[in-house]
């Protein structure tokens, strides 16, 4: 009998039991959970890293951005972040979707970061397209109308130097055209509010096509000297932008340590630092920034 039930047994075996995983739905639930729960704990330090690193491309940390700006709702500067961090990624469209969600009032900071991410956001569209391409037309205008806005923001000469390289090396040769015929315009009637003050008459938009970006540098710095403190920090990075335009980044952290003092508080500049510090293998300097940034002490010296 029981010789019987052993062989039946091993002709018709049992069901295996299968281990209980949990559903994908649930892991996934969990996983975003934990995300949610790390970001509502250590906020600052993450913004810390997140900041350390403007070149934020990879899907985990844009992910944790996007939650980031949901609980911190109306967080106009976190919302920056998350744009430029689609714009290093080459996302524009996403880009363009993060700076839609931007609410209430914004400081005049803000709005010229604003204007500069949209002039981005359009430059990316624009570059990977050809004359030629059905969508052209449509992002050439496009492209056109917010070269206008920066344009009727105040933009410097040396900003305008750069959309007309921009615009010539996106095909976008109408745009091109126009920016270069006002920039010839504004150096005959003497606008550029540089070559008002510069002593010697000469332009820092002028000097950087001579490829004297010292030169150019120090006009600019001269420049921030004499103009209102709301227009310091567009000649002080201008100054710094030129330096390095000639690849010259020692020269840049040098000067920029120099003529910070008036801007020693203003988070824009400090932040725009902290990414020079870094491309210039100073993760020191960089750090030392950013605290500053975040209104945190010094921990250390980090002198450029």
């Amino acid at each position: 009998m029981s010789s019987n039930w052993f062989a039946n047994r091993l002709a018709n075996p049992p069901p295996r039991q299968r281990e209980r995983f949990a559903s994908p739905l649930a892991i996934c639930g969990l996983i975003g959970a934990g995300m949610l729960l790390l970001t509502m704990l250590y906020p600052e330090k993450n913004l810390l890293i997140l900041l350390s690193a403007p070149e934020v491309t990879t899907p985990a940390q844009q992910k944790y951005l996007e939650i980031l700006v949901k609980i911190r709702i109306g967080d106009v500067d976190l919302v920056l972040i998350l744009a430029r961090s689609y714009l290093a990624a080459m996302l524009p469209e996403k880009a363009q979707q993060a700076l839609e969600q931007l609410q209430g009032d914004l400081s005049s900071q803000q709005l010229q970061t604003v204007l500069a991410l949209r002039y981005e956001v359009r430059r990316q569209q624009l570059q990977r397209l050809r004359p030629g391409d059905s969508r052209w037309s449509a992002a050439q205008q496009a492209y056109a109308r917010q070269v206008e806005h920066l344009v009727q923001s105040g933009a410097s000469s040396a900003e305008l130097g750069r959309y007309c390289a921009e615009a010539k090396s996106a095909g976008d040769t109408e745009t091109f055209h126009h920016l270069e015929t006002l920039l010839q315009k504004n150096a005959e009637q003497g606008i550029d509010v540089a070559n008002r003050q510069n002593p010697e008459g000469m332009t820092a938009e002028s000097a950087l096509a001579r490829g004297d970006y010292r030169g150019a540098a120090a006009i600019q710095f001269h420049t921030m000297g004499k103009v209102p403190g709301n227009e310091k920090r567009k000649y002080f990075i201008g100054g710094v932008r030129a330096l390095q335009s000639g690849n010259l980044l020692n020269d840049a952290l040098t000067e920029a340590e120099k003529y910070l003092a008036p801007l020693a508080n203003d988070r824009e500049t400090l932040l725009f630092l902290s990414r020079l510090a870094l491309s210039s293998n100073r993760p020191d300097l960089a750090q030392r920034y950013i605290r500053r940034a975040l209104g945190m002490a010094d921990s250390g010296n980090g002198g450029a």
